[in-house]
């Protein structure tokens, strides 16, 4: 039993039951990834993010930089998904199936939100 209940990142969206969807929920990257909803570290506690109040998805390459403004950077890989208009919360992962898995459970669930993948290959610059 988590210390925080799980809340909607939503307000007026929230799932029937939470905790036991984050049980079944796999992990993707600092994620946990569930077939209704997509979980994520916050203050205080952990939210989430129905895949039913998405209205649209992307991918992008980005970088992280390590040092500053200049020097090296980390590959990165930002998910951006939007609800409620023009609000949107975005997601970074260091691998690029671990965000196409969840362009793919959102499909699923939803089929006719409109999702745009990043086709570049993954670099630092």
């Amino acid at each position: 039993m988590p210390l925080f209940a799980l809340k909607s990142q939503i307000p007026g969206c929230s799932l029937d039951n939470p905790e036991q969807d984050y049980r079944s929920a796999r992990r993707a990257g600092q994620y946990h990834i569930s077939a209704q909803a997509v979980y994520f570290p916050a203050f205080p506690g952990t939210r989430y993010l129905p895949f039913r109040a998405v209205t649209r998805a992307l991918t992008r390459n980005t970088s992280l930089p390590l040092t500053g403004c200049c020097g090296k950077a980390l590959p990165m890989v930002r998910l951006r998904l939007y609800y409620g208009g023009e609000s949107y919360q975005d997601f970074l992962f260091e691998k690029a199936p671990e965000a196409n898995r969840v362009l793919d459970d959102l499909h699923a669930l939803c089929p006719d939100t409109p999702i745009e993948r990043e086709t570049r290959p993954l670099s630092a610059v």
